[in-house]
This record gives C-alpha cells, structure tokens and sequence, in this order.
C-alpha cells in the first residue's frame, strides 16, 4: 500500500514552487535584460540620429549665416565704393556751382570781359557736370533708388543752370541772372544734402544686418 504523507507532500509542493518561483524569475530577468538592452540600443540609435539631425541644422544655419554675411558685407562693399565715387565727383560740382554765380561777386565792367569771366566759369562747371554724369550712369545699379533720385535732382539742377547761363551771355551776371542762379543752386543743395543723409542712414542700416 502506498505510504502518504502530508507533510512530505507539501515539502514536496514548496520545493516545486520554489524551483518554479526561481525559474520564472530567471527567465524574467533573462527577458528583462534582453529587452532593456534592445530597448537601450534601440534609444541609442534614436539619439544618434537625433543628434545628426542637429548637426545637419546647424550647419546649415551656420552657413546660412555665412552666406548672408557675406551678402551683406558684399553688398555694403559695392555700394559704399559706388556712393563714394559718385559723392566725389558731385562734391567737387557743388564746389563749381558755389563759385558760378555766387550771392557775393566781383565782375569786370567791360562786357568783353565780363562774357570771358562767366564762359570761364561756365566751362569749369560744364567739366565737372560732365564727369558727374557719367559717374551716375556707370554706378547708376549700384545705388538705392532714393539716393538716387536726389542725385537726379542735382543733375536736372545743374543741366538748367549751364542752359540758362548759355542762353544768357553776359545777362548771366545780372541782377535777373544771379537770381535764377540761386533757385537752381538751392535746389542743388537741399538734394545734395538729403541724398547725404539718406546715404549716412543706408550704412547705418546694412552695418546693423
């Protein structure tokens, strides 16, 4: 007759449970550590791919800027040296327009001479008038547009003061004379120095890009 016993029995189901307890428990801490370290490679890859993504931008932002820097100073090169070229020859003309029929003069009685007094002048403005033009239409793509526009303004100025004193003659030197004189050679001046002033703003603006 088979022997029962109850305790070695539940002896016998403790240590079955127990071997059952540690072996689940073994092969849950196999399958956890498997699955951490796929899921810390897999993390990994992810970051890596993250961190590439990063570097990409901020290459590209970094020369975005470059090119924009480099744009800017290329810009503000072209039109400082077009604006400076330009302003000297537009300076030297005003200096000629002062002295072309200025509000305090001295002029010879002698008619002869007084034509020989105003052509003289008239020829020295032609010559820098001349030049002006010139400048402007060879840089004319280099300048802003409300710069330009005062510049054309001087231009138109001076082109009606040699075409008024041409037609003149000596009457150029009248007292009707030098007040036509002085309406062009006012708004020579106010032009002259608002395209100044635009100009000091234009730097101020693409030195602060």
């Amino acid at each position: 007759m088979y022997d029962f016993s109850l305790p070695t029995f539940l002896a016998s189901l403790v240590g079955s449970g127990a071997t059952a307890w540690l072996v689940v428990k073994g092969l849950s801490g196999h399958i956890a550590e498997r699955w951490l370290a796929r899921y810390k490679s897999d993390l990994d890859k992810e970051f890596e791919s993250y961190r590439d993504s990063l570097e990409q931008k901020r290459k590209r932002v970094e020369a975005d800027l470059g090119h924009r820097t480099y744009v800017t100073k290329t810009q503000f090169d072209t039109e400082f040296n077009a604006v400076k070229e330009i302003f000297a020859t537009l300076g030297r003309l005003r200096l000629s327009f002062n002295g072309l029929r200025p509000f305090v003069d001295w002029t010879p009685t002698d008619e002869g001479e007084k034509l020989k007094l105003i052509s003289a002048r008239l020829n020295h403005f032609r010559e820098r008038f001349n030049i002006l033009v010139d400048t402007a239409e060879s840089v004319f793509p280099f300048v802003p547009e409300d710069i330009y526009a005062q510049l054309e303004i001087c231009m138109k100025a001076g082109f009606v003061e040699i075409r008024h004193i041409e037609q003149a003659g000596v009457e150029a030197l009248s007292p009707k004379g030098y007040d036509d004189g002085l309406k062009q050679h006012e708004k020579f001046t106010t032009a002259y120095f608002t395209a100044a002033k635009l100009v000091r703003e234009r730097f101020n603006q693409l030195s602060q890009s």
